[in-house]
């Protein structure tokens, strides 16, 4: 039968048969029921003895592995995604404002510069009727047309509600290398390659952030470059999500040194509290490369 297909306390029993230590069986219950067995399973895994192998797992515990293990990793995870979620919206607001006062200085007399086809790509301006009807379902926006006939509204106010992955896709589109380039620096980058790699490396764990997914054993589909200012000596850093952290802090350290001051702390706060455990924190700092 398919776990999935059993009753909670059927559940409960199937875990314990596994080697799985519950101590509360109602603890247990209401465990499965709020988080379910499958998500819950992304937690069990690095515990089960035949991890990281994926092949033929017959899913049995190593010794000494309790629920509340399992429940300590899923909320290391809960709250490292809050964590991570507000600085990156920190960065997300810095990038946006560098792009429109950096962008909007220079073609000052182009309000709708970004659907110029003399400063951004002719493909980004035919997809940008896209995402312009999400833009314009902000109220603010409505009223912006209530009161003015023109096709967009001015970049100020269109780019305040374009999404990260929207700004770094206006980003890639300018024409203008020297632009590109001047933005980046204000990032301490000097390469546009390094930048978009940066970026996009935040765009996609902010991505598995805001919808929920597994951090601790995060994996980048593609590498960091090393041709940049963070530290990435240590080879499994170019994809794991210390790797990513550390980009992260580098860019929040450039928009705030307070607010990095901030983010170490916390996320320093966040792993001694994994401390308590030694599997838990074994566990957390073998696949995330976190310390």
């Amino acid at each position: 039968m398919s776990d999935y297909l059993r009753t909670v306390e059927e559940q409960t029993e199937h875990l314990k048969e596994l080697g799985l230590i519950v101590p509360d069986d109602n603890k247990a219950f209401e465990i499965l029921s709020d988080i379910g067995y499958y998500r819950l399973g992304f937690y069990m895994f690095p515990f089960e003895k035949k991890y990281p192998v994926k092949t033929a797992r017959d899913h049995t515990f190593k010794k000494g592995v309790t629920i509340d293990t399992v429940l300590h990793l899923y909320y290391f995870d809960f709250e490292l995604r809050h964590i991570l979620l507000k600085y990156i919206s920190r960065i997300e607001v810095h990038l946006r404002t560098t792009v429109v006062n950096y962008m909007s200085a220079k073609h000052h007399n182009k309000d709708t510069w970004f659907a110029n086809n003399a400063i951004v790509s002719s493909a980004y301006i035919r997809s940008f009727g896209n995402i312009y009807d999400r833009v314009r379902l902000s109220p603010y926006i409505k009223w912006h047309h209530h009161n003015h006939t023109c096709k967009y509204a001015p970049a100020w106010k269109t780019l305040e509600f374009m999404t990260i992955g929207e700004i770094l896709d206006l980003y890639d589109a300018i024409l203008n290398v020297t632009s590109r380039l001047d933005i980046s620096r204000v990032f301490g980058i000097r390469s546009i390659n390094t930048f978009d790699n940066y970026m996009t490396s935040v765009r996609r764990l902010r991505n598995r952030c805001a919808h929920g997914g597994v951090l601790f054993d995060y994996a980048a589909s593609e590498a960091l470059t090393t041709k940049g200012p963070v530290d990435l000596s240590v080879v499994s850093d170019r994809t794991n999500l210390n790797g990513v952290i550390g980009v992260i802090k580098y860019l929040t350290g450039i928009v705030s040194q307070n607010r990095l001051s901030d983010l170490n702390q916390e996320l320093e706060q966040l792993i001694e509290r994994s401390k308590v455990n030694d599997m838990l924190y074994a566990t957390i700092k073998i696949a995330s490369g976190l310390k």
